[in-house]
């Protein structure tokens, strides 16, 4: 079933489309000849001989313990296999969590540090039929495009009666003789990233368009979403530290 989607055009024209996620290729299965490969999972340790069980009772250094005795091994239970599992929540200390814990939110900097804890903020979804996404006018060609950002999915956009093929068909046809992306964004000014869902992901939202070449009547309408843009480090860190200068010999 096909979602619906809020577009505008270059000409700032709007029309609610359809959307659908492209389904990746299936991945290709391991095995033998005529015979499929099982995974299955097997007891390595119980709590009683885990690293801190063991340190606890033998020391931090126990290493002459394991060479004599073996006490990392409990013969009943490790090599055994596991049907299956379920997910517990432990404290930091391994203790078993009876209730859910609260969710923090961590803000992180670009350098990787934690700069503010503080309680989740509902994000509401802003893909909806109110207010469309717009052509915000910034073009990426498609080989900068597949350099600088990786994608999470791409949506097709398809038309739903003959005034949106029209509507598509040009849009398709102006990014595919540029060949390029035009960035869409969600808000009122397009300056939003897009969020399909209430406390999604959001996302950058790049739409790309191809014209059949034996049929200029056919088009292929994509929108790649990012929430990661790759950049190359900074000068410094490429360039090697300086050789450390040995002292002069007397």
């Amino acid at each position: 079933m096909y979602r619906r989607i809020h577009l505008t055009n270059a000409s700032g024209r709007d029309a609610m489309v359809s959307m659908a996620i492209v389904p990746h290729e299936t991945s290709p299965r391991l095995g033998l000849r005529n015979r499929p490969v099982s995974f299955r999972r097997y007891v390595a340790c119980t709590q009683e001989t885990s690293h801190e069980a063991l340190s606890r009772r033998l020391g931090e250094d126990y290493s002459q313990a394991l060479i004599e005795g073996d006490p990392e091994i409990d013969r009943e239970t490790v090599g055994r296999t596991i049907p299956g599992s379920v997910s517990i929540l432990l404290s930091s200390r391994g203790d078993v969590l009876h209730a859910s814990p609260a969710v923090v939110e961590a803000i992180l900097g670009p350098d990787g540090a934690e700069r503010e804890r503080r309680q989740p903020v509902d994000a509401p979804a802003n893909v909806h039929d109110e207010e469309p996404l717009r052509w915000t006018g910034r073009k990426i060609p498609l080989r900068d495009l597949a350099r600088r950002f990786t994608f999470r999915r791409t949506i097709q956009i398809f038309h739903t009666d003959g005034l949106t093929y029209d509507f598509l068909l040009a849009t398709a046809r102006q990014l595919d003789e540029e060949r390029c992306a035009v960035l869409l964004g969600a808000g009122p000014r397009g300056a939003e990233p897009l969020v399909f869902e209430a406390n999604g992901r959001p996302y950058r939202g790049f739409l790309s368009g191809r014209i059949d070449p034996s049929n200029p009547e056919r088009y292929r309408l994509l929108l790649h979403l990012s929430d990661m843009e790759l950049k190359p480090p900074p000068p410094d860190a490429l360039t090697p530290p300086p050789a450390p200068v040995a002292p002069n010999d007397p």
